[in-house]
């Protein structure tokens, strides 16, 4: 039994609901529905079928159902062709088995479809600590050496990482310089995020070891309120399987109906062959707003919706506290080095920092990096590594999905009641 079922029928057993209380998405595409004996044998003939055709290296779906035609033969013994309907039986069916039930490993995949997320996360820098200056110099030792500490490395790391993903690319102009600014990565999908994508997105978020908030933007229609809802499950589902470690909170910061409304954006009507069209009519007496209205009307107030979501999780003081606990860390260590400081260490300084400067007369670019001296090797003790400062966060917003607050079956069943809201009747 995989770790999805586990949770699933372990929520069941623990509250003694049913399945379907804690099933978010459909029974066949929910990630903890998957583990039945028909998508095992989906799975098998996936995993099988790869080996057969791909050998080692990263591949995407699309090409991998290029090699499986005329090559293999499908589970019910036609050929496999390339159509539409093989084309996405593969890949909504067999791929999405292999993978949630760990026929087929994640990494072999990569996601060709949407362009690639445009990331401003800083990289962290955990070198952090003293080291001790003799100070700038050309290509000759000065006469008079004033040696003082230097602190060097990252002070501070903003609480979260942030993603913030939008169904329509003319929200960059609105959202990109708020990604810029807050260090978040900005993700444009082609309609809904793709398995895959999600997958490395979730993998690089684990690499960073914070928690991730992501903001998802779409249309205020069913397929806008369903692409939320398929974020935050697919991410809950990667986090129970190949990403424990990770927390993750999803918010909705746009398009909402009171957005609709303040903001005077045009409703048109829900397409004909929109299945919840009549339900969701029913409960919101609104019909659709696309995403590109807010951008073209009311691109200012579509930005501070944004803000206002990123702002939960963003310290924006955090770097003039840092700014300021280095300088006084400075101030203090430099006082202390000035009184302990005797001749015989400015003697053993000099010494070194000579050395030094006859091996990198080429190399002036270099120089300052190479006179940093362990003071412990001129008899000084340095000043405590200062710990990290962590930014504060300020939820004022209720998360659709928090991985860290609620368990599995209250994010299933809060993120159930998220999808289905429109769809009680009044």
């Amino acid at each position: 039994m995989t770790i999805l079922r586990e949770l699933i029928v372990g929520a069941k057993a623990d509250l003694k609901r049913s399945l379907n209380d804690f099933t978010v998405l459909s029974p066949a595409r929910d990630p903890y529905r998957l583990d039945t004996s028909a998508n095992h044998e989906l799975g098998q003939w996936m995993r099988d079928a790869t080996h057969e055709v791909h050998q080692g290296g990263t591949i995407h779906s699309r090409g991998l159902h290029y090699k499986f035609v005329g090559r293999v033969t499908m589970p019910n013994g036609q050929p496999y062709i390339n159509d539409d309907e093989t084309w996405l039986w593969m890949s909504n069916k067999a791929l999405k088995a292999a993978r949630f039930l760990g026929y087929l490993p994640w990494g072999m995949f990569k996601d060709a479809r949407n362009s690639a997320p445009i990331s401003f996360r800083p990289e962290a820098n955990s070198f952090r600590g003293w080291f001790l200056s003799g100070g700038s110099v050309d290509l000759e030792l000065p006469a008079d050496i004033n040696p003082e500490f230097r602190l060097y490395g990252d002070m501070y790391r903003q609480p979260y990482q942030q993603l913030v993903i939008a169904e329509k690319s003319g929200v960059e102009p609105v959202v990109l310089p708020l990604c810029k600014q807050m260090g978040a990565t900005l993700c444009l999908p082609t309609g809904e995020l793709s398995d895959q994508l999600m997958f490395q997105l979730l993998r690089e978020a684990a690499e960073d070891g914070r928690p991730l908030a992501i903001h998802q933007l779409g249309d205020f229609d069913p397929a806008g309120h369903q692409m939320a809802v398929s974020t935050a499950r697919t991410a809950q589902a990667l986090c129970s399987t190949e990403f424990p470690d990770l927390d993750v909170v999803v918010h909705t910061p746009g398009l909402t109906l009171e957005q609709c409304r303040e903001w005077a954006l045009p409703s048109t009507p829900l397409k004909e062959t929109e299945k919840r069209g009549d339900a969701w009519t029913r409960h919101w007496e609104w019909e659709q707003t696309e995403l590109d209205a807010a951008v073209a009307l009311v691109p200012e107030k579509l930005r501070l919706a944004v803000q206002k979501s990123m702002a939960q999780y963003y310290d924006e003081s955090l770097g003039h506290r840092a700014w300021e606990l280095r300088r006084e860390l400075t101030e203090a260590a430099n006082k202390q080095l000035s009184e302990a400081m005797a001749d015989s260490n400015l003697l053993a300084m000099r010494e070194q920092l000579q050395e030094k400067l006859y091996e990198l007369e080429s190399m002036a670019d270099e120089i300052n990096d190479a006179l940093r001296i362990d003071p412990a090797d001129v008899g000084i003790t340095s000043p405590g590594v200062p710990d990290l400062l962590i930014g504060e966060v300020n939820r004022t917003e209720t998360a659709i999905l928090d991985t860290e607050q609620n368990s599995f079956a209250e994010a299933s069943m809060r993120l159930k009641a998220y999808r289905n809201v429109y769809k009680v009747q009044p």
